[in-house]
């Protein structure tokens, strides 16, 4: 077995946690962990709610998607993260779900200003929006998403347009708290705007 008992428990979690805030409900959304010393990871299989995790339903693959352990397809974003996986060495977790205020966020097309002194210090910067224009992330635009991080080292989290917010994370439970600082950012982002009726929104 390439994964710990741990591992399992913290996903299971992590996700609960996710689909219990509203985060991302029905079967939709990925989570993924590095497993320590190997070219692999463990994710979430694909047509499974955050509610359903547990260790049946997560699988091992290699960082191109193939199932090394597990029963079940790797989660539709699986070449997304082994990819990220394998060009940014400190990533150990990813997040990806549909959360309201983040999608709706990255209709608008703009970055998500740190609208909060929190934001300021754990995002690392304005959240990208990258409009791929699928339901699933196309392999042509990996290299444009890595190349992101390679000029803003210190990001750790994006948009997608009609698809909701990935951050990435030290740990699962680090990514799932980024992802949940995301919401709230992108929460207050929307509201301030509403209250102060700007029109022109930050880029």
């Amino acid at each position: 077995m390439y994964f710990s008992e741990q591992m399992i428990a913290d996903m299971t979690v992590v996700a609960r946690r996710l689909y219990d805030l509203g985060m991302q409900l029905s079967n939709g959304g990925n989570l993924s962990a590095r497993i320590p010393g190997e070219p692999l990871m463990l994710v979430k299989a694909t047509d499974v709610a955050f509610s359903q995790i547990c260790g049946r339903t997560l699988v091992v693959t290699d960082f191109e998607g193939n199932v090394v352990e597990g029963e079940g397809r790797p989660s539709k974003e699986s070449l997304l993260h082994g990819y990220l996986y394998k060009n940014m060495p400190d990533v150990q977790a990813i997040v990806h779900c549909h959360s309201p205020w983040a999608t709706s966020w990255a209709a608008t097309g703009y970055s998500l200003p740190e609208s909060t002194y929190h934001s300021v210090l754990k995002l690392g910067g304005n959240v990208p929006v990258f409009d791929t224009k699928s339901y699933i992330v196309p392999v042509e635009y990996f290299s444009e998403i890595a190349k992101h991080f390679e000029s803003y080292p210190a990001a750790k989290a994006f948009l997608l347009t009609g698809h909701g917010q990935v951050t990435l994370g030290k740990s699962i439970m680090d990514a799932a708290f980024l992802a949940e600082l995301v919401e709230e950012t992108a929460q207050i982002a929307i509201l301030s705007q509403l209250a102060c009726n700007k029109i022109e929104l930050p880029r």
